[in-house]
């Protein structure tokens, strides 16, 4: 199959298991992905992506045996997958404790990935799993691996080269001269973006900073108010959430104290109100994250990464939003 029609039948399964995932509980959705995978013998297309979404819902789930069963079937499959399933499977092996398997996979996927057999960002996916688990020399190596493939392009193993590096005392280099500098090109303009919000002068920002997250059915009625907003905050909940979490972590990268306000429309409308502002305008929502943080209204940033998500899906946050890929630019 063409690798552009590839793309196209795994893009229309994403969004179905994404329309799925805002009506279902994880462990239900986990159960309905693995059977739609099963209705097809071994090698029916699309079997292998059904089978590897249903293991990420899975683990969600916290059930990692299911998870671990769903990965297997899917690399056995070998059909498209946006990721290979084999670098999911070993974060599942990881968190087991799997030591044999997971050392046979590690040279497996080396292999493949050298001679283009293995599908996506197997080296970010890899690296994170090793280095969530406290193995920081073998996700150094794998993000400096897909670092020097990706000719410095992989945001994703760039910064989880610099985390771990930072993290082990190494000393400072290139990679991580290249690293600092787009934090800093992103710093700017999203500091730039706060000031022409917010209307306080550069230098007398409050020491924390909040920023307003909208929940699901809330984005929903504040676009239908206001669809230019959409501009700023993502078309959808998936964009949001993106977008919030990827302010936060470039925020905190560079030091500064961040905090979650999580946003209701009733209250920003009598906000607006009350303070005599238009609620179309950018500033009105500055002041209204301003007025939440002031309150005390906010979540501090970031959660445990066994903590609840400060997006309040119930799930842990390096299941949620810590988990989400950020190598795209940030949105206006």
């Amino acid at each position: 199959m063409p690798d552009d029609a590839q793309d196209v039948l795994l893009e229309a399964i994403s969004d179905e298991v994404e329309e799925l995932h805002a009506r279902m509980p994880d462990a239900a959705l986990a159960r309905h992905l693995e059977q739609r995978g099963e209705t097809g013998a071994p090698g029916t297309l699309g079997r292998a992506a059904w089978l590897s979404h249903a293991g990420e819902y899975w683990e969600l789930a916290h059930q990692p045996a299911h998870a671990r069963s769903c990965y297997e079937r899917a690399a056995q499959d070998g059909g498209p997958t946006w990721i290979d399933p084999r670098a999911q499977l070993l974060g599942v092996l990881v968190e087991l404790g799997e030591e044999p398997r997971i050392q046979a996979l590690l040279d497996e996927l080396r292999r493949d990935v050298r001679a283009g057999r293995a599908r996506g960002p197997v080296h970010e996916f890899v690296g994170e799993a090793l280095e969530l688990n406290g193995r920081l020399d073998e996700a150094l190596r794998w993000y400096q691996s897909g670092l020097t493939r990706a000719e410095e392009d992989d945001d994703g193993c760039l910064n989880g080269r610099y985390r771990v590096r930072r993290a082990l005392g190494l000393p400072h280099d290139r990679y991580d001269t290249v690293c600092e500098e787009r934090r800093r090109d992103a710093l700017a303009d999203l500091e730039a973006e706060v000031d022409e919000l917010s209307g306080v002068p550069a230098g007398r920002r409050s020491a924390t900073l909040t920023l307003l997250y909208w929940p699901d059915a809330q984005l929903e009625l504040l676009l239908a108010r206001w669809p230019a907003m959409g501009e700023d905050y993502g078309a959808d909940g998936t964009a949001h959430r993106t977008t919030v979490e990827r302010h936060l972590r470039e925020l905190a990268a560079e030091g500064a104290v961040v905090t979650v306000g999580t946003g209701s429309v009733e209250e920003y409308v009598a906000f607006a109100e009350r303070t005599d502002r238009d609620p179309a305008d950018s500033a009105t929502r500055a002041g209204y994250a301003a007025h939440l943080g002031f309150l005390g209204s906010t979540a501090p940033w970031p959660p445990g990464r066994n903590d609840p998500c400060w997006c309040a899906s119930g799930r842990k946050y390096k299941k949620c939003c810590g988990a989400l890929r950020l190598s795209a630019p940030a949105a206006g």
